[in-house]
Order: C-alpha cells, then structure tokens, then sequence
C-alpha cells in the first residue's frame, strides 16, 4: 500500500500576516516619522539685560550674564584713565599671546588648548553679547581679579600683577579680537 503524504499549507490567515505585518512597518517607519528625519524649530528667547533678537544659537547672553553676577556693580561704570595707544596695543598683544592665548586660544574664541579641559570653558570674545552687554570695566575687573575665587568658579585666573595701564590696554586688545 502506497502512503500518500500530504503536506500542510499555512492558512490564509497566516499568510496575510506575513505580507501585512511588514508591509506595516515599513508604512509606520515612513509615514509615522520613524525613518523621517524631525522638523525642528528654533526656539527664539530673550534674556534680560541682552538686546532682543537673541536666538537660540549661541551668542554668549548666558555668559556674560554669569560673569556680571560677580562683578561689583561699581567696577562695571569703570573706564581707562587714559587712551589706549597702539604702542599699549601691541604689549597688550604681546601679553595675550603669552597669558591668555594657551586657554582663549589665538583669536578669541575660547578655543586654546588649555582650555579644552576647563568647566565653563574660557569665554570667546567674538559673542556678540561681549560685544554689546559687556561693559569694559567689567572685562577689567574679571582680567585684575580672575574668577577662580568667585561663584562662577571658572579657571580664569587674576592678573593683578600687571599694571592697570596694561590690563586696560589688554581690555581694548581683547574687544578687537572679537570685532
């Protein structure tokens, strides 16, 4: 007697499965945003004390604005006793190069090599904040007194030693790098 084996076909309904179960998840990941990449708006803010029109990129608000806390506010008012001249300048550039540079890195942007280890890392004069909101001397206070010993606890260290001819001359070098 011959034995008839019959094999066993899957049912419809599994075999609907298996063509619709991916043809699902390929719909889903399409449609529903899982393969497409999001749309992502700009968050516009403002910050009190920084011109309007501050956007969500980085432009040193915050910044500026941790550095002022711990400035006197009577050091901010303070002005150069007298002009800076361009032989000031270029000793103010000659001393950036040799004090500041290693953690602001050589034009300003906070990028020098020490730097790179600090927390905040070092300031980058080309913020537009800087530029605008940070009155000069404020930028002279933080140059004669550094920061390490204040709340904001940055490696930004004083540089009372220096005459205050040559810290005014290195306020006025370190507003053009960023100009």
């Amino acid at each position: 007697m011959a034995e008839h084996t019959q094999t066993a076909r899957p049912s419809r309904w599994l075999l609907a499965l298996y063509v619709l179960l991916p043809l699902w998840a390929v719909a889903y990941l399409f449609v529903a945003g899982g393969l497409v990449a999001p749309e992502v708006q700009p968050v516009a803010r403002t910050v009190e004390g920084v011109s309007a029109g501050a956007a969500a990129a980085p432009d040193g608000s915050e910044e500026v604005l941790a550095i002022l806390e711990v400035v006197p506010a009577d050091a901010r008012d303070d002005r150069p006793p007298r002009p800076v001249t361009d032989a000031m300048l270029a000793q103010a550039k000659a001393q950036y190069d040799t004090l500041c540079a290693v953690c602001h890195g050589p034009e300003g942007r906070g990028d020098g090599p020490a730097g790179a280890a600090l927390n905040p890392k070092p300031f980058n004069f080309h913020y537009r904040a800087f530029q605008e909101r940070m009155p000069v001397g404020a930028t002279f206070w933080v140059i004669k007194h550094g920061l390490g010993n204040t709340p904001r606890r940055s490696g930004m260290p004083a540089f009372g030693q220096l005459p205050d001819d040559q810290i005014w001359a290195l306020v006025e070098y370190v507003r053009r790098l960023g100009r």
